[in-house]
């Protein structure tokens, strides 16, 4: 077997089913972040995503700096993905390989770098990395599924677990496979995309924001887990206080009922005018949204029975980079987005009181509010940009030790 590491750097393929600019979250953030810093770090890379109809990358800012244009994007065609994401992701893996015997593949899902279990026999100089987010992880019950997942990560040179929470999430459901190869390496940011700047008042217009009003901001999709009931709760005793406040409901609205349940609770609590529901926040808005807001907001909870958590929550770090204060729960991964206290609030899940001291102690003191999205940003510059990320993570891999190979199937 050849060592790979003494000899130029390989050609990575990230393989993802959410690259921007038509999706966002984590995953899309994890490839696009991985994409640029490889391919600052010297390592050729082809990013491999889902087709979609429409897609243009041209259209987004990511193809805007020169660094971006270097890497190879390669859409990957297919209909009913959720029935065939194994066969098709085979396949363009299996094309990818043919190519690059040597090369590096890193799944942004583990279902994606499922078909490595079968084509590593055929390309043993191949290595395979997998990212582990959360949801595709915490809703994982038994059966088939369970007995794939434990085969792909059993596989994988490397387990890239973006919180604490998730990496236990994974140990618990491999039973006895031990995994030396499972780390944490949180996610990051682009500090150049999200920064603070001060021209928002023409979004504030749109937005129908006066000009001094304070905003409680949530940029998430609208669904359960999510905790946008308890900030509604939290704002009768904040509007007696500061009446000039408004909560900015950021996102898609997924969920049409967990939102139809939110305007009923707004409607009793008599908020309405306190609330504001914007679906789609285009991509070029989203620093002065960020820019805008005096706190962050995102009280996720669980939803144990089905299995719906939150991995880490990279909202936070975005918000903190453009020196905007968080407050989240201490729940799933957040812990590891939050510095409690430095860079915003842990508080706990469902908790009204809680979450209205913290935002009353930001309020009643703009100095202090100013400070901790300093802190947040500082800390983010630090230790969250996706380069540092990516070393960190290329670091490790070259760390392996490769004996563990001889023993697999």
């Amino acid at each position: 077997m050849t060592d790979i590491n003494k000899n130029k750097k390989p050609h990575a393929a990230l393989i993802t089913e959410n690259f921007p600019p038509l999706i966002g979250g984590g995953i899309a953030e994890w490839t696009i972040g991985g994409a640029q810093s490889l391919t600052k770090m010297g390592y050729p890379v082809t990013v491999m995503s889902k087709w979609k109809r429409k897609f243009d990358p041209a259209s987004s800012h990511y193809s805007d700096r020169a660094d971006e244009k270097k890497f190879r994007f390669l859409p990957m065609y297919g209909h009913d993905w959720r029935r065939y994401r194994y066969w098709y992701s085979l396949y363009y893996t299996w094309k990818f390989l043919r190519q690059e015997p040597q090369g590096l593949i890193l799944a942004t899902t583990w279902e994606l770098g499922e078909p490595f279990v079968f084509l590593r026999r055929f390309f043993p100089d191949a290595r395979l990395i997998v990212a582990a987010h959360g949801l595709e992880v915490t809703k994982i019950r038994g059966g088939r599924k369970l007995k794939n997942f434990r085969k792909t990560m059993a596989s994988a040179e490397l387990i890239a677990a973006v919180s604490r929470f998730t990496r236990q999430a994974v140990s618990d459901r491999m039973g006895d496979i031990s995994l030396d190869q499972l780390i944490f390496i949180p996610n990051g940011v682009d500090t150049d995309r999200f920064r603070h700047t001060t021209d928002f008042d023409d979004l504030k217009k749109r937005l129908g924001i006066r000009k001094d009003t304070r905003v409680v901001l949530t940029l998430a999709r609208v669904i359960k887990r999510k905790g946008h009931d308890t900030v509604i709760r939290s704002l009768p005793t904040i509007i007696k206080k500061f009446p000039e406040t408004v909560y900015l409901i950021a996102g898609p609205q997924q969920d049409r009922d967990y939102v139809r349940y939110l305007k009923k609770l707004i409607a009793e609590l008599n908020m309405i005018h306190y609330v504001i529901f914007t679906n789609f926040i285009n991509d070029i808005d989203l620093n002065r949204l960020y820019s805008l807001a005096d706190v962050y907001v995102m009280v996720s909870r669980i939803l144990p029975e089905k299995g719906d958590t939150e991995g880490f929550g990279i909202t936070f770090l975005e918000a903190n980079s453009c020196l905007c204060p968080v407050i989240g729960s201490d729940s799933g991964g957040i812990p590891d987005a939050i510095e409690d206290g430095k860079s915003g609030f842990l508080i706990p899940p469902d908790n009204v009181s809680a979450l209205t001291d913290k935002i009353f102690t930001l309020f009643e003191d703009p100095n202090f509010s100013r400070k901790m999205g300093r802190q947040g940003r500082e800390r983010v510059e630090r230790f969250f940009t996706w380069e540092k990320v990516f070393k960190k993570l290329m670091g490790e891999l070259a760390n392996v030790n490769r004996s563990f190979d001889k023993g697999r199937s």
